[in-house]
């Protein structure tokens, strides 16, 4: 029984069959009706979905989180401990190690907290449409984001956020912790935040962005062909090829660095 309904779940969240078709279903399995399983529906590479969530929010706390480009995902499918919401035209998947049945209590006489089902191990997978938009936020965890085409937005408060092969237009915000990136910009805003973390960006050679860095108490350097240091209370303007798309860094206390590569 379990196993079905997580498979009509899963479905429901890749967008194989609708919401209201996959109540339905879980609808007939409590009523001991044979429910019959819908293989998911696959899209073409890179093509975002027309129906159903058109963006996706991942939320890690606590825990290590990957998130990997799939074109062959319709939405988003996770695999992990999590609870998944729709709200509006966004898939929320939340990072979750404590269960519904976990407990607390205190072991004596050493007066230790004890929470039982408190599962820090397991990684939170996550396979998504790589066209779709992902906003990923870190709290006192990981996340390492692979292949992802569509715009990227990351907020870091303290843990830490690896982006590997972006070509969207990134929007980072960096309250304490680490962001790493490594991509393509030549097209659309990019912003990168920095308050009190390190950023690193690695832009492919390809790249056509103009920069506009500036730092109150931190530093900013552009390595590469175009080498640029800024130190404090200083604004720096550097162009990597034709300039098509922009990235604008601040950074208040912390240390970004943007190479070319």
């Amino acid at each position: 029984m379990k196993e079905l309904q997580r498979e009509i779940l899963s479905q429901v969240a890749s967008g194989a069959i609708s919401a209201e078709e996959g109540a339905a279903r879980l609808e007939a399995l409590e009523a001991g009706t044979t429910v019959r399983p819908v293989a998911p529906a696959a899209l073409p590479p890179s093509t975002p979905p027309t129906t159903g969530a058109l963006k996706v929010r991942v939320i890690s706390r606590l825990g290590n989180a990957q998130i990997v480009g799939d074109p062959t995902v319709a939405q988003a499918v996770a695999e992990g401990p999590h609870r998944a919401r729709q709200e509006g035209d966004t898939l929320v998947i939340e990072q979750s190690p404590i269960h519904e049945d976990s407990t607390f209590g205190f072991s004596r006489p050493e007066g230790r907290l004890v929470i039982n089902n408190f599962d820090f191990a397991r990684q939170l997978r996550v396979r998504m449409n790589p066209a779709l938009p992902l906003s990923a936020s870190v709290q006192a965890g990981n996340i390492r984001i692979e292949q992802v085409e569509g715009p990227i937005s990351a907020e870091v408060q303290a843990g830490n956020c690896q982006v590997d092969g972006f070509r969207g237009p990134l929007d980072v915000s960096v309250a304490a912790g680490n962001f790493s990136a490594g991509g393509r910009i030549d097209s659309g805003q990019s912003k990168v935040r920095c308050e009190m973390g390190s950023v690193r960006v690695r832009l492919d050679r390809s790249s056509s962005v103009r920069i506009t860095a500036r730092a109150t108490l931190g530093k900013v350097s552009v390595e590469g062909e175009a080498a640029e240091r800024l130190g404090s209370g200083g604004t720096k303007d550097v162009t990597l090829g034709s300039g098509a798309g922009a990235l604008d860094i601040d950074c208040t206390m912390g240390n970004v660095r943007v190479s070319v590569e």
